[in-house]
Order: structure tokens, then C-alpha cells, then sequence
């Protein structure tokens, strides 16, 4: 008997999804800190696109979330859930893992999930960031930004 046993979620191969065109996830400039907090310090500081495994999994109100590196770095824009959707199992843990990368671009970091563009990452659809940007807080305590440089 194992005393720490830890259970696994389910993991779905990318086959089970089928050939979908990849795309840009929803949501990216609110959750900006998901990212850095990801992203290794050369990685960031480099703004390197980083190659990875990017997971898909069942959300809050039925959305579903992609998620690297065990963070939750953005959304399946609805007009792209439908394969992943049919793809995941009942099991509210599982998840389907894909190929990904994730870029800086336009000051932003991004998730592109799905084979790497050839010819560069497209900008992304209009309308696809919906959740608004969150403040900048220290304790609860919002921090008022005076111009580009910083704190005041």
C-alpha cells in the first residue's frame, strides 16, 4: 500500500482529436501572470518561443482550459472546442495533450496550440481576449501605474 499515492489524471493522446488546424488560445493579456510565472528566467528574459506539450482540459462553466506546465495559460476559443470536447472523457481531471508553443508577441505572451505555422504565428482573431486584465495589487492594496515606468 502506497501511503502518497497521487492520481494521475487521464490523459488523452492527440490522435483521439483528430488533424485540427492550430490556434491562437483565448485570454492571454489577463492572465499574463500565469506565464511569467511559468516561463524560466532565460526563457523570459530571452522572449524565446518555447516548444512544449500543452494540455486541454474541462473548465468552469463548461469552457475548456489549456494548460502548460500545470498553470492555466488561456482558453479554447469556443469555435475550436468542439474535437477536444468529444475527445475528453467524463472524468472532470482528464485532459488531451497536444503539441503547442508559446511566443511573445506584441508585448504579450501567447499560446499557439497545435503544430508550429511555417510562415509565423498569425495575429490573433479580433474578439478572442474577453476576461478583462486584472490590477496590479500588493496585499490586496491597488497599485496606481504612472506612466510606462512603473509604481509610482
Amino acid at each position: 500500500m502506497r501511503l502518497f499515492r497521487r492520481h494521475r489524471p487521464p490523459v488523452v493522446p492527440p490522435e483521439a482529436v483528430g488533424p485540427f488546424d492550430g490556434f491562437t488560445a483565448a485570454d492571454a493579456p489577463a492572465l499574463q501572470r500565469s506565464f511569467v510565472a511559468a516561463l524560466h528566467i532565460g526563457e523570459r528574459a530571452e522572449r524565446q518561443d518555447v516548444p512544449g506539450t500543452i494540455e486541454i482540459g474541462r473548465g468552469a462553466a463548461g469552457r475548456l482550459v489549456v494548460i502548460w506546465r500545470n498553470l492555466v495559460v488561456g482558453f479554447v476559443p469556443p469555435d475550436r472546442a468542439a474535437p477536444f470536447d468529444a475527445a475528453l472523457p467524463a472524468d472532470p481531471r482528464a485532459v488531451v495533450a497536444v503539441d503547442g508553443v508559446v511566443h511573445h508577441a506584441d508585448g504579450l505572451w501567447r499560446v499557439w496550440v497545435g503544430d508550429l505555422p511555417a510562415d509565423g504565428f498569425p495575429p490573433p482573431p479580433p474578439g478572442l481576449d474577453t476576461l478583462p486584465v486584472p490590477e496590479d495589487t500588493v496585499l490586496g492594496i491597488r497599485l496606481d501605474r504612472r506612466g510606462e515606468n512603473g509604481p509610482a
